[in-house]
């Protein structure tokens, strides 16, 4: 796990290795184990390292000298590749020289010499590189499968510069003087997220399963090289319990493999519990310690799961830690967090998660997490009511939705209220947008913001599916890599942990992703098929749980401790100084939500967010590398 950055340039121009420099520093908090650039012609290459596998002889970049037919190769890698020893072995019966002693980077150059881009369909892991061949002067870019790391690029007339980070690739822009890009600034308030595209204009992310080559006279091509699998028309069960255990006994075991600390989150839901129940079964198996589970304790009844996280750690045998969520310094890590990224985010849970990644960082370097489950197992409530518009939305549509609404976000009447309002669309996409949408059409349009044509966030609603499993679908292809992921890697990243994510292991992932939802979720029964698989691993009252989302309460704290300082981001800010967004609109949000009339917690979060990193994008300010976190 680590930070890259580069420039390729299209014309005879000299390559700035002070902009190079600029870029490294922006992402130097990801790799505080070392710093390295390679200057070649038209290219320059920077990485930030963080040591996992292979501590020696894992420095980057790291060069293939040329032999034979092979030309001069150097590679930049942010990632782990989990089947490097067999690709390893493999290669070095095709006759490949390797130098380091078990690196997995080195796996990437001579894979690259054999299969060229068919060695991206050979890796398993998470992963985001760059290959520079210097006979051909082209650079190879390439992105995991599910989007667990990240890769942005920028592009102009003469050059194309990539990082880990919005907040290096500003560095490289002229005159540093970044644009916002309204378009993704209207997704963002729709989503939480800006898709693909980044807040500030120019910037964008290669896509999941995608590379890209970029030759020295400016001419690219993309490619694809995985898609998700269709789904099953089939809804046999034989052999699928046992087959569901197996690959995750295999995912968490190949994720185990580290030459540093490891541990693993635990929040007392399924999904960690699992990977938790299994990892410790196999480190009992090799006699080896027991196993650090770290969780986060909100204090509020209706956020807390502490306590269920400790009757896990204690059912197997985990040394079990649990840390205090409290609303002091929730304006300090969120600035922090805006200049680790260099662009807002509309999901709140970042902060617990960069509380307990900050904690985790002090003993462990590298954990285990559950990220994934509810979207491949079907974990979400919003798959169930997916389930019941298409059945009876006819009669639904007809309640009126403000007869059940309330201010409490957890509350069956505000979830039922919810529902009723997606009953008033006909299509699947709107009625899901209606559902995990932020602001609609119509409230953008009161802040003052223009909305670009067709207005609506889902455009590429899976239409060939069932309702509720082109949810699970459209939620991997979007929800998961553009929100999830990006916020467990930034969270993690800034105090240089590395977070493995067993779930989405390929075998597992693509078995889930198939199979159709009377399998996953039987008569709707969230997760019912995991539960099965691991029926042996936990006690009963941790299997029946129902899910309670990684969350603050933020909500309550806009009308305490939090409300002061909201009040003065949003309203006397860069939001109507530099953005211009109607001052009665955000008046009306906040005195709803204070006045506790109406419960607008995301919407403010994502506002208070916003108007973080527009004053940080004024004065671009570079966070300490790793902060606060004590070397394991």
């Amino acid at each position: 796990m680590c930070g890259i950055a580069g420039i390729i340039r299209f014309d005879d121009g000299p390559i700035d290795e002070a902009v190079a420099r600029a870029m490294l520093d922006r992402i130097a908090h990801r790799g505080p184990d070392g710093r390295g650039i390679a200057q070649r012609p038209r290219c320059v290459l920077a990485h930030a390292r963080l040591s996992i596998i292979d501590p020696p002889g894992g420095a980057q970049p790291m060069f293939a000298p040329a032999y034979a037919q092979h030309a001069n190769l150097a590679v930049v890698f942010n990632g782990e590749i989990y089947n490097h020893r067999p690709l390893r072995a493999m290669l070095e019966k095709h006759g490949h020289r390797f130098h380091s002693d078990h690196s997995d980077t080195e796996v990437l150059l001579h894979g690259y010499r054999q299969w060229g881009t068919d060695l991206l369909r050979r890796l398993e892991g998470m992963f985001a590189f760059a290959i520079w061949d210097e006979q051909r002067c082209e650079l190879l870019l390439g992105r995991d499968r599910v989007g667990k790391k990240p890769l942005y690029l920028l592009r102009d007339g003469h050059r194309l510069a990539f990082a880990s980070l919005p907040a290096a690739l500003i560095e490289a822009m002229p005159g540093r003087r970044p644009r916002i890009d309204h378009g993704a600034l209207c997704t963002y308030l729709q989503l939480g997220y800006p898709a693909l595209a980044s807040l500030t204009e120019g910037i964008e992310e290669l896509a999941p399963a995608h590379w890209m080559k970029v030759d020295a006279e400016g001419r690219s091509e993309v490619g694809c090289y995985w898609q998700l699998p269709p789904v099953s028309r089939t809804d046999t069960k034989v052999g699928l319990v046992r087959a569901v255990r197996e690959l995750l006994e295999s995912a968490v075991e190949r994720r185990l493999e580290a030459d540093v600390p490891l541990g693993c989150f635990l929040s007392g839901g399924i999904d960690s519990s699992i990977i938790a129940a299994l990892a410790q079964k196999l480190l009992n198996q090799r006699g080896m310690p027991p196993l650090k589970t770290f969780n986060v304790g909100m204090g509020e009844i209706g956020y807390d799961e502490s306590a269920h996280a400790r009757q896990v750690a204690m059912h197997i045998g985990a040394d079990h830690q649990v840390i205090e969520a409290e609303p002091a310094d929730v304006i300090g890590d969120l600035e922090h967090l805006t200049a680790v990224m260099g662009e807002p985010t509309a999901d709140s849970s970042i902060l617990p998660a960069f509380l307990l990644c900050r904690h985790t960082r002090r003993q462990v370097k590298v954990a285990l997490s559950g990220e994934g489950g509810d979207e491949l197992f079907g974990g979400y409530d919003r798959y169930r009511a997916m389930r019941i518009l298409a059945r009876h939305r006819p009669w639904l549509r007809l309640l009126p939705a403000p007869w059940f609404d309330s201010p409490d976000p957890r509350s069956r009447r505000r979830r039922f209220a919810r529902l009723l309002h997606a009953a008033r669309h006909r299509e699947p996409a709107r009625q899901y947008a209606s559902m995990i949408g932020l602001f609609d059409t119509s409230q953008l349009r009161e802040l003052g913001l223009e909305v670009p044509a067709g207005g609506g966030p889902i455009d590429d609603w899976p239409v060939d599916l069932p309702p509720a499993k082109a949810a699970m679908h459209w939620d991997l292809a979007h929800y998961l890599p553009m929100d999830l992921l990006r916020k467990i890697d930034r969270a993690s990243m800034a105090v240089a942990l590395e977070v493995r994510c067993p779930m989405l292991d390929a075998q597992l992932y693509e078995l889930a992703a198939h199979l159709p939802e009377s399998v996953l979720m039987p008569r709707g029964r969230p997760k019912q098929l995991l539960r099965q698989a691991a029926a042996d691993l936990l006690p009963p009252s941790i299997l029946r749980r129902a899910k309670r989302g990684f969350a603050i309460p933020i909500g309550q704290w806009f009308t305490g401790p939090l409300r002061r300082p909201l009040t003065e981001r949003l309203l006397d800010g860069p939001l109507t100084d530099a953005l211009h967004l109607s001052r009665p609109a955000l008046e009306r949000l906040l005195h709803e939500h204070t006045d506790r009339r109406r419960d607008h917690t995301h919407r403010l979060f994502a506002l208070l967010s916003l108007s973080l990193w527009l004053s940080w994008l004024a004065h671009p300010t570079t966070p300490p590398a790793a902060a606060q976190a004590q070397p394991a």
